[in-house]
């Protein structure tokens, strides 16, 4: 009799899991793999949810943290109101988004550890006017994808990402440049990011594709 029970608790127990495996929102492994570009400034910031499937929103003590912080990234007035910085993102956000930190390099910044840095913002800044609802998901996401795939581009594995992310954000600052989300990363920092489950250390580099032809091309051949 105790035998049976156990069985029977086993396999309601496997069932459980089952379903709960099935019914768990999941962001799929490209999104994953695209916000996990922004983990030093999610570590930096502490952004709770930042990488949660089922956020859609913040709360407002998030909201009043992150607010004034991207005004000022996107050039806007501390006054703006949430309707002018939608106007604002509809005008810029998709068509500039691979512009933005690059546009005005000085002469002596190294142009790839440019690029580390300003792939790793681009990730933190879509998330977060996604979650502000600045922008509309579908929009943000495609930024995201293909900032994913501009970084699995120009880097060899996070390793290389991460080095170069930190000379990029040394010289954006020298240069006396804002940046409210980060801090002094150093190597300890980045051996953190490489072994911890929930940052780098598990995900591949590169990753998949942002966007992938196969399934076109797999319709166009029937």
């Amino acid at each position: 009799m105790l035998y049976k029970l156990l069985v029977v608790i086993f396999v309601l127990w496997r069932l459980y899991r089952f379903v709960r495996r099935i019914h768990t929102p999941s962001l799929g492994p490209r999104k994953h793999w695209a916000l996990a570009l922004a983990h030093p400034f999610v570590d930096a910031t502490q952004f709770a949810g930042f990488a949660s499937p089922s956020a859609d929103a913040v709360n407002e003590a998030t909201r009043t943290q992150f607010r004034a912080p991207l005004l000022h990234q996107m050039g806007l007035r501390t006054d703006s109101s949430d309707d002018d910085v939608r106007a604002h993102l509809a005008s810029t956000f998709e068509s500039h988004w691979y512009r933005a930190d690059l546009d005005d390099l000085l002469p002596g910044d190294e142009p790839r550890a440019a690029l580390a840095f300003a792939c790793a913002r681009m990730a933190f800044f879509a998330r977060t006017v996604m979650l502000l609802q600045w922008v509309e998901p579908e929009i943000a996401w495609r930024v995201l994808l293909l900032n994913a795939q501009r970084a699995q581009d120009c880097f060899t594995s996070w390793q290389d990402f991460g080095k170069a992310f930190m000379a990029g954000r040394h010289q954006w600052v020298a240069a006396f440049r804002a940046d409210p989300f980060g801090k002094g990363f150093d190597d300890g920092a980045l051996a953190g990011w490489l072994s911890k489950r929930d940052a780098w250390r598990d995900l591949p580099w590169p990753g998949l594709a942002a966007l992938s032809p196969e399934p076109v091309a797999a319709a166009m051949r029937t």
